[in-house]
């Protein structure tokens, strides 16, 4: 499996993509990673990949200085899309695709973080990444921006203070608002890295939230990775079905689609 990785942000793929790289990595995949920090190109041609990642970050797809870059990955999510080739969002990954298809990205007047009670819908139950899945979860958020749900969206999951949590469009395309691939290691970089010291942000309130969340992380973590860990190979399964042949992959090495 050859897939397209996409970093908006400032995160270190290789280093930050948690579970999702994890699984990819055992199921003999490889993550071809784009940074837009790098100014790396989008790919031109999709022909060669067989799927497509879009991680999260601190940036935020309504930024009006970042809406030529945001306007490209929305191409690119379509040309995977109209190609027939699964598609992930994580967080600002989700919202990407949510304003690909048209849907309204923006501010929610606060930052919600930490693990956050979560609860599929009748949809979501029924949908086949969650099959046999807990109803109720509990899952890592750190976002401070909220998305419409696209026309035409199936929502998959829900929250109390962010009703929009995770959504499917047709049957290959996935995206989740919260950080399901995250480990302790990689929360405390982005706490260095986004939160503590920046004076947009209560200090008070940050260090109340990150000692919660050191704390859940000691309740909540073994079943989250098995949560995030079901529902990455259950869509690798999309990219690569078992048993399948890697020539019906859809690599065919031609023109750009």
């Amino acid at each position: 499996m050859d897939i397209v990785a996409i970093m908006a942000g400032g995160m270190d793929g290789a280093v930050e993509s948690g579970r999702i790289g994890e699984v990819v990595a055992e199921r003999g995949g490889r993550l071809h990673w784009f940074y837009r920090r790098h100014d790396d190109p989008l790919p031109q041609s999709i022909a060669d990949y067989d799927a497509l990642i879009v991680f999260g970050g601190e940036v935020s797809v309504h930024d009006q200085a970042l809406k030529p870059y945001f306007d490209d990955l929305a191409v690119l999510i379509r040309r995977f899309a109209d190609a027939g080739k699964p598609i992930l969002g994580s967080c600002l990954g989700c919202q990407a695709i949510a304003y690909a298809y048209g849907a309204q990205v923006e501010p929610q007047g606060f930052l919600e973080y930490g693990f956050t009670p979560l609860c599929l819908t009748p949809d979501g139950e029924k949908d086949p990444l969650f099959a046999a899945l807990a109803p109720q979860q509990r899952l890592f958020e750190m976002h401070s921006d909220t998305f419409a749900l696209p026309e035409g969206a199936t929502l998959l999951m829900t929250g109390d203070a962010v009703r929009h949590q995770a959504f499917r469009i047709g049957e290959r395309i996935y995206a989740f608002q919260f950080h399901f691939e995250v480990t302790p290691q990689i929360v405390d970089t982005w706490n260095r890295r986004e939160l503590l010291g920046n004076p947009a942000h209560d200090q008070e309130r940050i260090r109340r939230l990150i000692q919660q969340a050191e704390t859940d992380f000691d309740r909540y973590q073994q079943v989250q990775t098995a949560f995030a860990r079901t529902l990455m190979h259950r869509w690798l399964d999309l990219v690569s079905p078992p048993g399948w042949p890697a020539e019906a992959t859809g690599k065919t090495g031609g023109s750009a689609l």
